[in-house]
């Protein structure tokens, strides 16, 4: 006997669901991301706040766990997580802000400079080889995922 089921999507066809191409895409991209970082024994999420820590080392102003949270789009309770695990790695250190003796100043270190320009260009090359399809529209596709951030 067979069962009827009966599914509440609107979509005939999965490919027609932005939503599941978008995850599916992504999820594509982060295996190649992940497996490349693997050998370098650091997370994917532990890279991100690594390099935006390196890119935001480049001007004076003290970074913050708030500053680090709010440039990734990630929670602050997940930054803290993983800036635990940064310090335990040694790549980074926190210290009392001079701004804010509530909050955190988080300074890289040598070694979490060096891990960041040693995996930079690693995940770049992934991006450059992943979108490499795109051709010409690579722009517009990164002005598009801009709209979504900014609309979202």
């Amino acid at each position: 006997m067979t069962k009827k089921v009966k599914f509440l999507s609107k979509f005939q066809n999965d490919a027609d669901s932005v939503g599941f191409l978008f995850m599916r895409t992504y999820s594509s991209w982060q295996t190649s991301i992940k497996k490349c970082l693997k050998q370098q024994s650091i997370t994917h999420p532990q890279f991100v706040v690594l390099a935006t820590l390196a890119y935001l080392s480049q001007q004076p102003d003290e970074i913050t766990q708030v500053i680090v949270a709010n440039k990734t789009n990630i929670d602050v309770m997940t930054i803290s997580q993983i800036l635990e695990n940064l310090e335990k790695k040694a790549f980074i250190t926190r210290t009392t802000s001079l701004k804010d003796s509530r909050a955190k100043c988080i300074t890289l270190t040598q070694s979490g400079l060096d891990m960041a320009n040693k995996t930079v260009p690693l995940v770049e090359q992934i991006d450059k080889q992943f979108f490499a399809s795109l051709g010409k529209d690579a722009k517009q596709f990164n002005k598009m995922l801009l709209t979504l951030l900014q609309g979202n």
